[in-house]
């Protein structure tokens, strides 16, 4: 009897062990045959979000142009308006990866992480700390020339 119990315990042990474990999933590899995203181009469009000196915003114009690219590496520059009615300008670095993930980061702070959504629109959310800290959520397309 207790050779059995024994037995049919370690049965429902191996059981346990096999059933619960979860079979790990392999995320997708980037190959060869994905290309590197064409990202040069005028792109407008809008942002919102809340900045510290600002409080929450919405710029209804947003444009970057993204004058250079080489390889997965992109530079240009932004304009927006501000909530002074001015115009702001500022420069830009960037790469973006074989499956569409975009990273920027501006000549005078702040960084933007987001995604190619489609070949001509992106979606980009920026962060900047400091006395002017913002988070600003900028979705922006591609304009046909």
């Amino acid at each position: 009897m207790k050779t059995a119990f024994t037995i049919l315990v370690f049965i429902l042990a191996v059981l346990a062990c096999g059933c619960t474990a979860q079979v790990p999933v392999a995320s997708p590899a980037v190959t060869a045959n994905n290309a590197t995203p064409d990202l040069t181009g005028i792109w407008s469009g809008t942002s919102t979000g809340h900045t510290q000196l600002e409080g929450f915003i919405y710029y209804p114009t947003t444009t970057f142009n993204i004058s250079v690219q080489k390889g997965q590496v992109f530079a240009g520059q932004k304009e927006y308006p501000r909530m002074d009615g001015k115009t702001h300008y500022e420069n830009f670095s960037g790469f973006v990866t074989r499956n569409g993930e975009i990273y920027e980061a501006d000549s005078l702070g702040g960084i933007a992480i987001g995604t190619l959504t489609d070949p001509n629109t992106m979606e980009l959310n920026y962060v900047e700390d400091g006395p002017d800290a913002k988070a600003i959520i900028i979705r922006l397309t591609r304009q046909k020339s």
